[in-house]
């Protein structure tokens, strides 16, 4: 297991810094782990995220 800082896990997601830690204070279903005074998102724990939030796929350009 690792552990990403916000910048990382943002990156990761392709969203802004901000947007994880507005996530936190409203309760987003991610788990934070506070680090002294920094917060940080296990890999494990983001794979996990990103798996349950998955939608269909859509593609575009294709004539059916």
């Amino acid at each position: 297991m690792r552990l990403l800082n916000i910048k990382e896990a943002s990156k990761i997601l392709g969203i802004k810094p901000k947007t994880l830690y507005q996530w936190k204070w409203q309760k987003i279903n991610l788990r934070f782990v506070k680090a002294g005074r920094s917060l940080r998102v296990s890999d494990e724990d983001l794979d996990e995220f990103i798996k349950r939030n998955k939608t269909g796929l859509v593609e575009f350009g294709r004539n059916n």
